[in-house]
C-alpha cells in the first residue's frame, strides 16, 4: 500500500537526485520543477514560465520549411524536466500537454502531395522506480491550404502517474519531444509549419474528497500537474 510517510520520504530522496550543475528549481503552491535552462532544446522551446502549478512555453522559433522541391525537412527538439515533485508528499495525479501553431502549403501542383506534420511525444518516468508512461499524438496536412496560414493544435492524453505506476509517484521526470516536418517535390512549392505557443485548454479545480485524500489542480500552462495524497 502506498503510505503518506513513504511518499514524503521518496519525495525528499528524489528531489535530491543529481541534475546538471546549472539546473534550477521553480515551485508553485504545490508542485516544483527542476530543469536545466541551458539544455539544447531551449533554443526551440523557449524559457518555461511558471503559472500556478503549471509551466507554459512560448517558442521563439520552432519551424520546419521546405521550398522548391527540397524534399522533407525535419526539425526536432526534446525538453526535459528532470524532477517534477509534490511539495507536500502527495502524488502527481495528471500530466497534460497542449500545444498549437500554424502552417501553410502553396504551389502544390504536380507529383505527390506536399505535406506538413507534427509529432508530440510525452514521457513520464517515475524517479523512484523504472516505471514509464508514454503518450504520442500526431497532426498532418497535405495539399494547398485554402487561406494560409491555417492553425493546428495537439492535445496529449492525460498521463496519470498516481494510477499508472505501482510505486509512489510524487517525483517524476517529464520529457516533451516535438518533431516538425515539411515536404515539397516541385519547383514553386512551399510548405512550412511552426509551433507558436503552448497553452492548457481548461483548468483542474480543487476536488473535495474525504479527509487525508485530496486533489489539487493548476492554472494555465503547458504542463498540467495534479497531486494526490494517500492516507
Amino acid at each position: 500500500m502506498k503510505s503518506l510517510r513513504s511518499a514524503k520520504t521518496l519525495a525528499v530522496i528524489a528531489a535530491m537526485l543529481p541534475v546538471a550543475s546549472h539546473a534550477i528549481t521553480q515551485c508553485g503552491p504545490n508542485i516544483c520543477y527542476t530543469y536545466d535552462p541551458l539544455q539544447a532544446a531551449a533554443s526551440a522551446f523557449g524559457t518555461p514560465t511558471l503559472l500556478g502549478d503549471s509551466m507554459r512555453f512560448i517558442p521563439p522559433s520552432f519551424r520546419a520549411e521546405s521550398l522548391n522541391g527540397a524534399g522533407t525537412v525535419t526539425v526536432s527538439a526534446t525538453w526535459l524536466f528532470a524532477n517534477v515533485y509534490s511539495t507536500g508528499g502527495g502524488e502527481i495525479g495528471s500530466v497534460l500537454i497542449t500545444e498549437a501553431g500554424d502552417f501553410s502549403i502553396s504551389g502544390d501542383s504536380s507529383g505527390a502531395a506536399d505535406t506538413v506534420g507534427v509529432n508530440l511525444y510525452t514521457q513520464v518516468a517515475n524517479n523512484s522506480s523504472a516505471e514509464v508512461a508514454i503518450d504520442i499524438k500526431n497532426f498532418s496536412a497535405s495539399g494547398n491550404t485554402a487561406s494560409p496560414p491555417e492553425p493546428w493544435a495537439l492535445i496529449s492524453t492525460a498521463i496519470s502517474p498516481s494510477t499508472a505506476f505501482a510505486s509512489v509517484a510524487n517525483n517524476v521526470a517529464v520529457s516533451i519531444q516535438n518533431t516538425l516536418s515539411a515536404t515539397t517535390d516541385e519547383l514553386g512549392g512551399a510548405a512550412w509549419i511552426q509551433k507558436k505557443f503552448v497553452v492548457e485548454i481548461g483548468t483542474v479545480a480543487p476536488v473535495p474528497v474525504p479527509a487525508a485524500v485530496w486533489l489539487l489542480g493548476s492554472a494555465f500552462g503547458v504542463l498540467t500537474l495534479v497531486r494526490r495524497q494517500i492516507a
